[in-house]
């Protein structure tokens, strides 16, 4: 028996003062540390604060009193006191009655030597009484706290035993089947659900019993109408090694799985698209300055990249050296205005051998439902069969203007200087014939217009002297109305003969609708070089147009259609009244 180690105050109800004089004799040869105190009526016990005392002896024949009545008002107050009764005789019916009444014993008066040891006893039992009545509290409010976790997941969560019976449900489980924990707890799977779901929860769940791990997996069935996906995982509960239960959660992923679903399928639809146009499509986030690729936009480019993601700076040296910064001025000139970028660039498809060159139409489009502004949406189409094409056809068109200017030249031109030669003998001869000095003046207009024509059909100004020398011819069949001053600053030697002769079809085209359709009065043209890019600017003071409503217009449409097939930038910039603006930038070669 275990010694009590703090003094015990014990209440001692007695009205017998030999009885009492015998207990204290009795606990004073103990080797009990106490404190006595004893009261002999039923109005002192009432009257004392039993909160201060450990045990209570008490004798059960007072006057006008009994222990039972004690007990009850010992009990009434605390649970667990530890209360003894004392008697000269007790039989075996009262004392059951006295065990039952919440007595932790009782002694015979003529048997006082065992009440030290049942003083210590019953402490030693309301000890562990007080023990267990923390411990249920406690276990009450941990099965409190957990049922609150357990019903606060909004994903669902179960139990269950090694048997298969489910043993605890939580709400959002309840909720999702729309059943009471009742209907689930003590029931195995094929009791509550069809079979295409239960065979496949009981086989896993013997996996996890067998081999102590997790599982995950997925069921795909209809639910109140409609499809639901759950994805379950399974954790075995270990108690000393073995399995001796699961736990289970499960959540709904329809949403996420369905959307996957539809991202995948949308993206074999853009990919098939995109083979189809020989296109690849990205996504630009301009404030990380990288670029989320589609499958096949990395295969265009010949990108061996782990991902879909590149920075703009590599994609931006996958463009040939000589239109890159045409490109970067075109990309920052979109993102600045937040408007639509196109053009065609020259690409190194080959980083091996940068002689291997695609073109591609490059098109970058603003999200405008991105308030920051910073998300674009781009394509590249493979163009290079078409681009070859269009320069060959291009390239023919100069060879066919080239062949007729030369046919009007030597054939009809030298049939209009001999009439000329032939009217202007006769008229010699007859100067009073007026009607054939109206004919030799028409056959010189004719020859004046036709050399104008020869002019315009062919670059032949170009090859046999320059590019300053075409455009000033070009210049010089302007109205005498329109003043152009021109500043020429290009090495010629450095420009294709390809990029010469689209120059000089793209001025001709501006001077052209300037004299046409500008009203001005006077034009101001650039033409300079700076390094391996030549910028031409031609601006006028003219009536301006709304270029939105105009620029499919034919003028319009070959001055931009020859710009892009040469790899360069185009930009009109014109409003009513205003005048009007072309600025053009293409690499020299």
């Amino acid at each position: 028996m275990t010694t009590w180690k703090d003094r015990i105050e014990i209440l001692h109800l007695e009205d017998n003062p030999d009885d009492i004089d015998l207990l204290s004799l009795t606990l004073k040869r103990s080797n009990l540390d106490y404190q006595l105190k004893s009261i002999s009526t039923k109005e002192d016990f009432e009257k004392e604060d039993l909160t201060h005392f450990d045990v209570v002896i008490s004798d059960y024949n007072l006057k006008n009193y009994d222990g039972l009545s004690a007990i009850k008002r010992i009990r009434e107050l605390d649970s667990t006191k530890p209360v003894i009764l004392l008697s000269g005789t007790v039989g075996e019916e009262l004392a059951t009655d006295l065990l039952r009444a919440g007595a932790n014993d009782f002694i015979l008066k003529s048997n006082l030597k065992k009440i030290p040891i049942a003083i210590e006893r019953a402490l030693h039992e309301c000890s562990m009484s007080k023990e267990k009545q923390k411990f249920q509290r406690e276990l009450v409010e941990k099965n409190l706290i957990l049922d609150t976790i357990f019903d606060s997941f909004a994903d669902m969560i179960f139990l269950k035993n090694n048997d298969g019976e489910y043993l605890k449900v939580n709400k959002a489980f309840c909720d999702f089947f729309k059943v009471h924990a009742d209907e689930i707890v003590g029931k195995k799977e094929e009791e509550i659900f069809p079979e295409n779901i239960s065979d496949k929860a009981i086989e896993n769940d013997e996996f996890v019993k067998f081999t102590g791990k997790s599982v995950a997996y997925e069921i795909d069935f209809i639910h109140d109408g409609s499809r639901k996906i759950i994805e379950i995982t399974k954790t075995p509960i270990i108690d000393e090694g073995e399995v001796d239960g699961i736990v289970g959660e499960c959540r709904d992923i329809t949403k996420q799985k369905t959307s996957l679903e539809e991202t995948i399928k949308a993206k074999s639809i853009l990919s098939q698209a995109e083979l189809l146009t020989r296109s690849g499509s990205f996504e630009y986030d301009a404030d990380l300055d990288v670029l989320s690729c589609s499958g096949n936009f990395k295969r265009m480019m010949n990108l061996n990249i782990e991902g879909d993601k590149i920075s703009f700076r590599k994609f931006s040296q996958l463009i040939k050296e000589e239109d890159r910064d045409i490109f970067a001025e075109g990309i920052n000139r979109c993102i600045n205005k937040h408007e639509e970028y196109h053009s065609e660039h020259r690409f190194n498809i080959n980083q091996k051998d940068d002689s291997i060159i695609g073109h591609f139409k490059v098109v970058l489009r603003p999200d405008y439902k991105d308030d920051k502004g910073v998300r674009y949406y781009g394509t590249v189409v493979d163009v290079t069969a078409d681009h070859e094409n269009q320069i060959y056809q291009m390239n023919k068109q100069e060879r066919d203007r080239k062949d007729l200017a030369r046919e009007l030249h030597d054939n009809l031109g030298q049939k209009m200087n001999g009439i000329s030669m032939f009217i202007s003998q006769i008229s010699d001869n007859t100067p009073d014939n007026k009607g054939l000095l109206k004919v030799k003046n028409l056959v010189h207009e004719t020859i004046d217009d036709l050399g104008y024509l020869i002019n315009n059909i062919s670059v032949k100004q170009i090859e046999e002297h320059s590019l300053d020398y075409a455009i000033d011819k070009l210049i010089g069949y302007m109205p005498e109305s329109i003043t152009v001053k021109s500043d020429y600053k290009i090495t010629e030697d450095e420009l294709s003969p390809f990029v010469k002769s689209q120059i000089y079809r793209v001025i001709q085209e501006t001077l052209n609708n300037v004299a046409k359709y500008s009203e001005a009065s006077e034009v101001k043209m650039d033409l300079h070089q700076d390094g391996g890019i030549v910028s031409l600017n031609i601006e006028d003071d003219g009536v301006g147009f709304a270029v939105d409503q105009v620029l499919n217009g034919n003028g319009l449409q070959n001055i931009t259609h020859r710009v892009r097939h040469s790899n360069g930038l185009v930009n009109i910039d014109s409003q009513k009244g205003k005048g009007t603006r072309v600025t053009v930038k293409m690499p020299v070669s």
